[in-house]
Formats: C-alpha cells, sequence, structure tokens
C-alpha cells in the first residue's frame, strides 16, 4: 500500500505559500493607509498672496513683519514638528529694528507638504532658499535657523554659498547640528547600525503607512506622550504651562507622515562640509547646556569648526527649545549678531 506518511501536524506551507501570505499582508497593509489617508488627504496647501510656490509645487505658509523700510531682513526657520509661532518672542523684540520674514516648513503649520522623497534637509535648504528670493527684497538678510531650521540653514550654504557675504551678512544657528545627530534615546551604535543597513528607513516607511492611525490615537495628547516630549524639549526645566501647550500642541497637529518621513533624514543628516561657507559672515551658535535632543557640546563643536566668525554661546538652564524659554539670552544674542552684520565688523568669537 503506497501513500503519504502523515507526521499528524498537518501539511507545511512551502515558501512559495509563504511569500504569498507576506505578499498579501504587506498589500492589506498598503490597502488600509490608502483608505485612511482618503479619509484624511495630504495637500499642498491653497494659492495666496503670503506663500511662497517652491519648485515642486508644496506652497510653504509665510508672513512678513516688523519694519517695511528697514535696512535688513531677519529670516527665522523652525525646528522640527514645530511652526513660525515658536519665534513669537524673537520677532516681538526685534520687529520694531528689522524686517522680518517666518514661514512654515513644508508639512508644518500652514504649509503643504508634497511627496515621502520631499523630506530631507536638502529640500528644506532649497525652500529656504526659494523664500529668500521671493519674500526678501533686495535689502540685506540674516537667517535665523533653530534645530531642523538650523539644518536647513547649513544645506542652503553647501547649495548655494554664492549668498553668503553678498545677500545674506549674517546667520544663527540655534540648537542645531551639522551632522553625525544624536538618535533620540537610542545608543550610537545601534542608530549608526540602523542608518547603515536601511532599518531606519524601513521602521519610519511603516510608521507612515501606518500614520493616520497613529493620528487618530494623537499619542501626545496623553499622559505618556507629553512626559515624553517635556523631558526630551526641555529636560529639568520649570516652565509656564502655556509654553508647555504651546509646544504639545504643534506636536499633535504635526502628522505622523511628516514626522516619519523627516527621522531618517535626521537621522542621516551631515553636512559638516558647508561649514566653511560661515566663515565669510558674522555668526552665533547658541545652545541650553540641558539640551537632551541635541547636547551642548555639539554646538561647541560647530562653532569651532566654522572658526573665527562664529561666536559661542552656551544658555545656563536651557533645554532644547531655548528660543522659547529663555527668550532674552537668545534675543540679546540676535541683537549683537545683527550689530556685527550692520557695521561689518570683523570675526568674533566667544565663549
Amino acid at each position: 500500500m503506497s501513500g503519504r506518511r502523515s507526521s499528524g501536524t498537518g501539511p507545511r506551507p512551502d515558501r512559495t505559500t509563504a511569500r504569498w501570505v507576506l505578499l498579501s499582508g504587506a498589500a492589506a497593509a498598503v490597502a488600509l493607509s490608502a483608505l485612511l489617508r482618503s479619509l484624511f488627504p495630504a495637500s499642498r496647501a491653497a494659492d495666496g498672496p503670503d506663500r511662497v510656490r517652491t519648485d515642486d509645487g508644496v506652497e510653504l505658509c509665510t508672513e512678513v513683519l516688523g519694519r517695511e523700510d528697514a535696512p535688513v531682513t531677519v529670516v527665522f526657520a523652525h525646528g522640527f514638528a514645530s511652526h513660525a509661532q515658536e519665534f513669537r518672542h524673537q520677532y516681538e523684540a526685534l520687529g520694531r529694528r528689522v524686517r522680518v520674514v517666518v514661514f512654515d516648513q513644508r508639512g508644518h503649520g500652514g504649509s503643504g507638504w508634497g511627496s515621502y522623497r520631499s523630506a530631507t534637509m536638502d529640500r528644506l535648504g532649497q525652500d529656504l532658499g526659494e523664500v529668500i528670493d521671493q519674500r526678501t527684497g533686495e535689502e540685506p538678510v540674516v537667517l535665523v535657523g533653530h534645530s531642523m531650521g538650523g539644518m536647513a540653514v547649513i544645506s542652503l550654504a553647501g547649495q548655494r554659498p554664492e549668498l553668503f557675504g553678498r545677500r545674506i551678512t549674517g546667520v544663527a544657528l540655534l540648537s542645531t547640528a551639522a551632522g553625525h545627530l544624536p538618535k533620540m534615546e537610542m545608543p550610537d551604535p545601534m542608530a549608526r547600525y540602523g542608518v547603515r543597513t536601511g532599518l531606519a528607513r524601513a521602521v519610519a516607511w511603516s510608521l507612515w503607512l501606518l500614520a493616520p492611525a497613529i493620528d487618530r490615537m494623537a499619542p501626545f495628547r496623553r499622559a505618556g506622550g507629553r512626559r515624553w516630549l517635556q523631558k526630551q524639549l526641555f529636560g529639568d526645566e520649570e516652565l509656564s504651562p502655556e509654553t508647555i501647550s504651546t509646544v504639545q500642541d504643534t506636536w499633535v497637529r504635526t502628522r505622523q507622515s511628516v514626522v516619519s518621513a523627516f527621522y531618517p533624514a535626521m537621522v542621516g543628516y551631515n553636512r559638516t562640509d558647508s561649514l566653511g561657507v560661515f566663515r565669510r559672515v558674522p555668526t552665533v551658535v547658541l545652545t541650553g547646556d540641558r539640551d537632551r535632543t541635541i547636547p551642548w557640546e555639539r554646538g561647541e563643536h560647530l562653532a569651532e569648526t566654522i572658526g573665527d566668525s562664529a561666536r559661542f554661546v552656551r544658555v545656563p538652564g536651557a533645554g532644547h527649545m531655548v528660543n522659547l524659554t529663555h527668550p532674552r539670552a537668545v534675543n540679546d544674542a540676535l541683537a549683537e549678531l545683527l550689530d556685527r552684520a550692520e557695521t561689518g565688523t570683523g570675526p568674533k568669537h566667544s565663549s
């Protein structure tokens, strides 16, 4: 009598069946993501008089404030999961002296988004250049970038170095770095492995697929999310409920598709090759000495790499959102930078 022996465990699926199961699961995930995105679609934002249209069709929300007849324009570039209002203490203090241009980065605030592939620091540098071209007129420009906004400034320096020393006469880099960023709370060897093998991008892509569902969960409205956010951005600072609420609200409003798209871009970011451009203009590098997101040592290294044109300022007791929590220190540093930019004084370095 012939026939197959039974092991009592039932038939085992072959590799082809396993592949089809995986592909079917992936297809289901993509279909679910598409359905969720159709309910909560992304937008490029509508055209308007206060918008800058980028060369890839994204509309950036901008605002011009301060003196129309000012001899210099200050352009502010905000950080990750934030918006232009994070600089309100700065442009309120400087508005009587300068013309101010603020804008929301793509995917943030009132600006449009685009595609997953546009979430790069180089793209943000291009956006910043287009804001300068379209919104600043002919007068000299001073750039102020915080965190991710500082990375956009550094990227712009690599893309269009001819602007620095000609149109751009001063730069402030707040709570930022030129590369090799700390990977949140992940050990550096693990983070480097994730970038090298593509694991970080794969995880971010998975989060991007699930982003609409995560947005519905609103993790930063929950107690655990609020505690993580406060620890990461403010450390042990004693803050007003208004300040905490302002930052929490920007994180809640920033879609998870944007968060997951920009994360691998920041992890893999490295534009140290652009730093020599800042030797042409007065530069201030400012950081809080309790910054857990980008430690103050990174700012000091940034200033030392730039050289004599850079002044390093370390603000005691400040965390990552130093422009919100210690506005007087930041405003004083910016006023001194404007003095140097307007008078054309030589390089200055202090700590």
